[in-house]
Order: structure tokens, then sequence, then C-alpha cells
């Protein structure tokens, strides 16, 4: 699983624990996105006009602090999250 597949089913994962994604273009600043929480709900922002690769890294690194170790993911995902934990 790559590409658009790969973002939609790390998105899935993320709404799965209550944590919001929205894509929007980052205009202001130089942030490509990141994790905040709007309202008490953990989201994560990431820019529409960036790579679906820089979306995916933004949203991967976004998760990474979660623990998903008890949670059922499909093997891309977890494969995903692990290495940009391991990456830190």
């Amino acid at each position: 699983m790559r590409g658009k597949a790969l973002f939609e089913a790390l998105t899935e994962a993320a709404k799965a624990r209550g944590i919001a994604v929205r894509r929007e273009s980052m205009t202001r600043g130089t942030s490509a996105g990141g994790l905040c929480v709007v309202k008490g709900v953990p989201t994560v922002f990431v820019d529409e006009r960036g790579s679906v690769e820089g979306q995916i890294e933004i949203l991967a690194g976004a998760l990474r602090r979660y623990d998903w170790a008890e949670v059922e993911l499909p093997d891309a995902v977890r494969a995903t999250l692990t290495k940009a934990r391991a990456t830190d």
C-alpha cells in the first residue's frame, strides 16, 4: 500500500482513535502541518498542496505519538508508523 491509499488508511486509523485529520492549504508560515488540539479534539493538519509522500510523513509523524501496539492495523500502516518512530 502506497500513496493515496496509505494516506487514507492512516486517516482511518486516526479517526478510529478519535483523532481528526484536516487537509488544508497552509498559506501562512512555513509549516506543512502538525498535531494540535481544536476544541478538545486532537487534530492533525496536513498541507493539501504538499506531495502525497509529504502528507503521509506529517500524518505518520503525528500518529507516532500514540500507542498502536494493541490496535489492529493494516501491515502497511503499522510499518509506516514503526518507520516514523524509528527515525526519531
